[in-house]
């Protein structure tokens, strides 16, 4: 312990530093989401399309997850004051890139770059905040408190990028994260001693191979969930190739870890039960995540909500996962069976896609979804941690490290996967609801004319001429069967992941009971 008091200044006080962490942590964490809230902002500032946008995140995300496992050797080989204030330039660096640099490759490039960095200046951070903690209790706190942050960046950064965005443009939006991010930055730094915690490594034999055949897999990967739906999968040329090259690439990757003396990630994880139990509870977990980006288009696209709106109810998600983590964490502590926890989460995601379906509609008020948010909320913050801690504790703490950075892979599959899905189902169901109701309408006698006509006399009565009120009767019929299969799809894509969840705790309900070992706090979190 005196070590680890010995990298902060003697006179910092301990909130001060905790503080200090949180502050610097959580911007670097929430540029992943930085374009999420706002898709159609982002497309339109850099002329590009929405796609473009959901690919540039994947692409920071792929970055993030393919260095984490070559970022220990770099954060052993520099003091940590060295490596976080090198980091944190690089970071504020390319923010600044991203004000002026409007060309998509250039962009991507930049975003795969910011990938690399975030997770570099996550690294420190979170040795900083577990050589703070010396009881198993204490740990516990912090695996709380770094996941709740990871957890906490999406509403939150959807929330106020959406409030900046009503106000400026997405230039100062750039100019205000850069502002975010430095006082918590300089204030670690001035804290920080240059002293080091781990033995230092020299920087020989890196495994960039390893590296480079594992961010391609991944990128390939990311290039099919944000283009696949739109260049119709399979039939592109495109889109096949990079399914051949990611499995080439992949394929690749596992041969040289098979051969490796010290591979780059220990393949050998997967030998155990629970692990792979683990991985796949967190698959299903951030697919369920995923329908929040539906949600929210929901509200902008059907209810019109502003910003100010749409931050009220991000926060009512934020306030039920705050709430939610303090008490899970508290559950694993006293050692209440993972099987019951995971009945209560997932039963919580459950009650919360059960909510929205049945309250999908065009004339519902913003208030009727806060309690929902707020379960959404509860649901999510229950499960993260003990999934977490259920995962690490079933390997050995030789392996465990590598089983940290097959789940930050996991994580990102997952996140790709759920995209997908929502593009595919969006466009599948989207084209049959209005189908359907242009036979409906066509079918039924008069109901188009009389709808039409209705409009029509409306906007008549408005002062309209008439062949102005013609045309515009018709706009008005089309963005109302616009908005019906939007609601049918949200609708149609709850229903799906609310019957999932409902086969996944009945599959929990009937398993063998879950052997949870002794988790080793020594050990990198996932």
């Amino acid at each position: 312990m005196d070590a680890s008091q010995s990298v902060f200044k003697s006179w910092a006080p301990e909130w001060l530093v905790r503080t200090a962490l949180f502050a610097a942590l959580l911007p670097s964490v929430a540029l992943l989401g930085l374009y999420m809230g706002s898709p159609a902002d982002a497309a339109g500032y850099y002329g590009i399309e929405p796609a473009d946008v959901q690919f540039s995140v994947l692409v920071y995300y792929a970055g993030l997850a393919a260095f984490f496992p070559l970022d220990p050797r770099f954060s052993s080989y520099f003091a940590p004051r060295q490596y976080f204030l090198v980091c944190l330039l690089l970071l504020i660096g390319s923010v600044w890139l991203c004000t002026f640099v409007h060309q998509l490759p250039l962009f991507l490039f930049i975003r795969f770059c910011q990938g690399l960095v975030a997770g570099a200046i996550g690294s420190p951070c979170l040795t900083l905040i577990f050589a703070r903690l010396d009881s198993a209790r204490a740990r516990a706190m912090g695996y709380t408190v770094f996941y709740g942050i990871f957890l906490a960046a999406g509403p939150l950064t959807t929330a106020l990028s959406g409030l900046a965005l009503e106000h400026f443009n997405f230039q100062m939006l750039y100019s205000l994260y850069m502002l975010l991010e430095l006082p918590g930055g300089l204030l670690l730094v001035l804290l920080l001693n240059n002293v080091r915690l781990k033995k230092r490594v020299p920087l020989y034999q890196l495994d960039w191979p390893s590296f480079v055949l594992l961010a391609l897999a991944l990128e390939l990967l990311a290039y099919c969930a944000a283009y696949g739906q739109q260049l119709y999968w399979l039939q592109d040329t495109g889109i096949g190739l990079a399914v051949l090259g990611a499995g080439v690439f992949g394929g690749l990757f596992v041969l040289r870890q098979r051969h490796q003396k010290r591979p780059y990630i220990n393949l050998s994880v997967f030998r155990y039960r629970n692990f792979r139990l683990g991985l796949g509870v967190f698959f299903v977990f951030y697919l369920c995540r995923g329908t929040s980006s539906i949600a929210t288009s929901y509200f902008v696209t059907v209810l019109r909500l502003d910003a100010a709106h749409l931050a009220l109810l991000q926060l009512a998600t934020l306030l039920g996962l705050v709430l939610a983590m303090s008490l899970a964490v508290r559950f694993v502590l006293v050692g209440t069976p993972m099987r019951r926890i995971w009945l209560t989460g997932f039963g919580l995601l459950l009650l919360y896609h059960g909510w929205m379906y049945f309250l999908f509609g065009p004339g519902q008020s913003v208030e009727a979804f806060f309690v929902p948010m707020f379960v959404q909320g509860l649901g999510t913050g229950a499960l993260m941690v003990p999934i977490t801690v259920f995962t690490l504790s079933s390997l050995p703490a030789n392996i465990s490290v590598s089983g940290s950075f097959m789940a930050v892979i996991t994580r990102f599959l997952a996140f790709s996967t759920s995209m997908a899905l929502v593009s595919f189902f969006q466009l599948l169901w989207r084209a049959d609801n209005q189908n359907r109701f242009a036979q409906e309408a066509t079918a039924t006698n008069g109901l188009l004319t009389t709808r039409l006509q209705g409009y029509q006399q409306t906007l008549q009565g408005k002062g309209l001429a008439l062949e102005t009120a013609q045309h515009a009767a018709v706009k008005l019929l089309a963005g109302a069967t616009e908005v019906q299969a939007q609601l049918r799809y949200a609708m149609s894509y709850y229903g799906m992941v609310s019957v999932a969840l409902m086969g996944l705790l009945v599959l929990l309900l009937l398993m063998p009971h879950l052997r949870q070992g002794m988790l080793s706090f020594r050990q990198r979190p996932l």
